[in-house]
């Protein structure tokens, strides 16, 4: 609420008269001892520029860094769904978070088939759905998409994974009565959701598909030339290079070289990766990746290996998503092995031995036993580590040497790279303001009688993660 008054250049007063309050009341408000209800937020988004989201905070729901979700848990969650008149899946949650737009699910295949025709009338196919969707297969499951009308159909087997666009339809099916056959569904909306989906909505499908934009050079200069009202010719002027020569490169018949698009990016003032195109990595729509052709490695490199780690499904459009399968290897030591990422990260225990996760978050260790099944959502920045449970590296493991195996599937969230630029930029004691805004922006002569002054940073308000490296700073955090 004071962000937002700051923002439209509201002090107490003025946001007391436009809301209707009491003198005294907004600082009331702003500082907590007085809570913000469902009228307020609804007269302030009705008399000020703002949509009621504005002024909701969202849910922390891993106040510990890491959101555990049992086994049991998700059995209790399962359903069955079904599709042409029988039992198609089986449905069952795993970790998700509020602060994440994880929505991972473990589905097992109740259809089983004979063949691998994608035409198979026994075959349930969905619409698709706006999420992205990695998926990671155990036992014999068939895999259909389709893409552009012609309908695919791919053996998987354990290990094997899959990356998919959205809105492509897609089924799957088992090809063993006897064997388990499941997938772990993990889908996640990336940029598509959130601000981005509530504004192109507003602005409707014929500007949406307007804004799209191809891979492809040409499409970004163009974009920028119009959004700066530059004409090709002023365009070449700037960049030092001939007016035709840029027309065609605008017009997509030539493709600059690295001195000349750095030319063009100043020429337009923006940062040179602004002028590289995203690369499309999918064929169909899908990136396919099988276990036995993917690259595996150790970390760390230096002294005994903690980790094995495979590379799984992944696209060079999504550039901000990992996954990884990892194994723990015997008698491996949480001290060696600290994993660290700026990404949301979800974790799902794979095969039939635990592993043990520690983590630190707010300068305390913890650590928790993960069984088969077990899934965790853990926040970006918070440093995990794998433990195997088994102390003798001779009498553990499965055939691949691995005390334990666990999923990865890391992805960007709303902390964009241009947002982590930005908070670059932000001087002084900007980013607690940023993330708590607790004063008034300019200093007022006088407080409201009875009310904490308004410049004043209000006792409590500094975010618990402010300062955590040492005792100094902790010190410090506690002063402010």
């Amino acid at each position: 609420m004071r962000s937002a008054a700051n923002d439209l250049k509201r002090d107490d007063a003025s946001a007391e008269q436009d809301l209707g309050l009491p003198p005294g009341a907004f600082a009331d408000l702003t500082s907590g001892r007085r809570p913000v209800d469902w009228d307020l937020i609804g007269k302030a988004a009705a008399v000020w520029p703002l949509n009621e989201r504005d002024l909701l905070p969202i849910h922390d729901d891993c106040p510990d860094g890491v959101r555990v979700h049992r086994l049991a848990d998700s059995v209790a969650s399962g359903r069955t769904i079904n599709r042409g008149g029988s039992p198609y899946y089986e449905y069952r949650d795993t970790a998700m978070s509020r602060v994440a737009s994880y929505r991972p699910e473990w589905i097992s295949m109740l259809r089983v088939v004979e063949d691998s025709d994608p035409d198979n009338p026994a075959v349930e196919w969905n619409r698709g759905h706006l999420l992205y969707q990695f998926t990671y297969f155990v036992g014999p499951v068939n895999y259909y998409y389709r893409w552009e009308g012609v309908s695919h159909c791919v053996e998987m087997n354990t290990g094997d994974s899959v990356w998919g666009l959205p809105f492509a339809p897609h089924s799957f099916t088992s090809r063993s009565a006897t064997e388990p056959a499941y997938i772990l569904a993990l889908t996640y909306g990336g940029d598509l959701l959130g601000d981005a989906q509530r504004e192109l909505s507003v602005l409707g499908p014929r500007k949406a598909r307007a804004l799209a934009l191809p891979a492809e050079q040409a499409a970004l200069l163009r974009s920028f030339a119009e959004a700066r009202l530059l004409s090709t010719e002023e365009l070449a002027r700037r960049a030092k290079l001939p007016a035709p020569y840029v027309a065609q490169l605008c017009a997509g018949e030539a493709a600059a070289t690295g001195d000349e698009t750095a030319a063009l990016a100043d020429a337009l003032g923006v940062a040179v990766r602004e002028l590289l195109p995203t690369r499309i990595g999918t064929e169909a729509g899908v990136h396919l990746a099988y276990r036995a052709e993917s690259r595996s490695w150790e970390l760390p490199e230096q002294g005994r290996a903690a980790y094995r780690v495979t590379q799984l499904a992944g696209d060079p459009a999504h550039p901000h998503t990992t996954a990884l399968e990892v194994d723990v290897l015997p008698a491996a030591d949480a001290s060696a092995g600290w994993l660290s990422t700026y990404q949301h990260q979800y974790a799902y225990v794979l095969g039939e031995e635990p592993v043990e996760l520690h983590w630190e978050h707010r300068g305390e260790r913890r650590r928790e036993r993960l069984e088969p099944g077990d899934s965790a959502y853990v926040l970006p920045g918070t440093r995990i580590a794998f433990a195997a449970l088994t102390a003798d590296p001779n009498t553990a493991g499965d055939a691949d040497g691995a005390a334990a195996r666990v999923l990865l599937l890391r992805v960007g969230g709303a902390t964009t790279t241009d947002v982590r630029f930005a908070l670059a930029t932000i001087p002084g004691d900007g980013i607690e303001r940023y993330l708590d805004e607790d004063r008034l922006w300019f200093k007022s002569d006088a407080a409201q009688p009875g009310a904490a002054h308004p410049d004043a940073a209000q006792p409590g308000t500094a975010h618990p993660d402010a300062q955590e490296s040492d005792a100094t700073d902790l010190e410090s955090a506690r002063e402010h």
